[in-house]
């Protein structure tokens, strides 16, 4: 079985013609939408065209970052995205000084008189939320409860008035009216999250927030499909048997489903090349499930692909 699950060099660096592992924020044909998902869809897009903060809430892997791209192409403005961290700071949310110029004039019009003039001038670099209000983008604002509370309540005006209000004496504008195209999308993981601040409620007042919850197995299996190009009995048997190890089977703690997803990618270039035994797919699934699991077995694994 090792020989048969060993890694060989008939994949190249690149891949197949045409392969491009990397998204984007485009999805294109990378989006699942059933019943359920596009009923969220609907109704998110209407909020977010009427000019209402639309805010997805839920654990990891669940899709929440991909929904709120889907509804941004929807809106059909250019996107920018921003991600919160811990150290955010006011700064991060407006703008900030980051160098002066100097500009020196010699007047020379009378000769006997020599007469210069030096001024300086600070350089100002806008933030992304500014700049997206500015030019009328939609913006993504990831994981928005990792920032401080005090980074975040430059939101309130943004979120009730589309005003960005700045009181450092570098910056020329002390205050920024939004585009009226401007729209803002968050995502958020629960509170109980590490590293996760609570959202003050006059944040929370001011947006709709929709709970993303973990999907059942058919619309796992469509999800995983749509991002990894395999085929849908294969996807079915890799999520039933990510499934059974993150819901703690067997003492193994929970994972999220894109550990589903990379399993089919990283099986659906294998098959490019070559077949695709359950013992080269468990071994797969060993290798991306170790990083949260521990050791699993292959041949646990194994067991579960091969369960109706």
């Amino acid at each position: 079985m090792q020989a048969e699950a060993a890694m060989d060099d008939s994949l190249v660096c690149s891949g197949p013609a045409g392969h491009n592992p990397w998204s984007g924020l485009s999805q294109g044909k990378a989006f699942f939408e059933d019943a359920a998902i596009g009923s969220i869809l609907q109704r998110s897009s209407f909020y977010a065209r009427t000019g209402v903060p639309v805010h997805f809430r839920g654990p990891a892997g669940q899709g929440k970052t991909s929904l709120a791209i889907a509804v941004a192409r929807r809106l059909g403005r250019p996107i920018a995205m921003m991600t919160a961290h811990e150290w955010m700071t006011a700064d991060d949310m407006i703008g900030k000084e980051v160098g002066t110029t100097n500009a020196s004039v010699v007047d020379k019009y009378v000769q006997s008189v020599r007469r210069s003039e030096t001024r300086t001038k600070a350089d100002w670099r806008q933030s992304i939320l500014a700049n997206a209000m500015e030019q009328g983008q939609t913006l993504i604002y990831d994981e928005f409860t990792r920032a401080t509370p005090q980074a975040n309540g430059i939101l309130l005006s943004v979120l009730e008035e589309g005003v960005l209000v700045s009181s450092d004496k570098s910056n020329e504008r002390t205050y920024l009216n939004a585009h009226p195209h401007f729209r803002i999308i968050l995502t958020s993981n629960p509170r109980e999250y590490a590293g996760v601040n609570d959202a003050p409620d006059a944040l929370m007042d001011r947006m709709v927030t929709f709970d993303v919850a973990a999907n059942d197995p058919k619309t796992q299996a469509g999800i995983v499909c749509a991002r990894s190009g395999l085929d849908k009995g294969m996807c079915e048997r890799i999520v039933h048997m990510v499934n059974h190890f993150r819901n703690g089977s067997d003492g193994a703690p929970a994972t999220s489903m894109r550990a589903a997803i990379m399993i089919a990618r990283i099986a659906k270039m294998r098959l490019h090349t070559k077949k695709l035994s359950d013992a080269f797919l468990a071994q797969i699934a060993a290798d991306v499930l170790n990083g949260s699991h521990g050791v699993l077995p292959v041949e646990a694994i194994i067991t579960q692909l091969r369960r109706p």
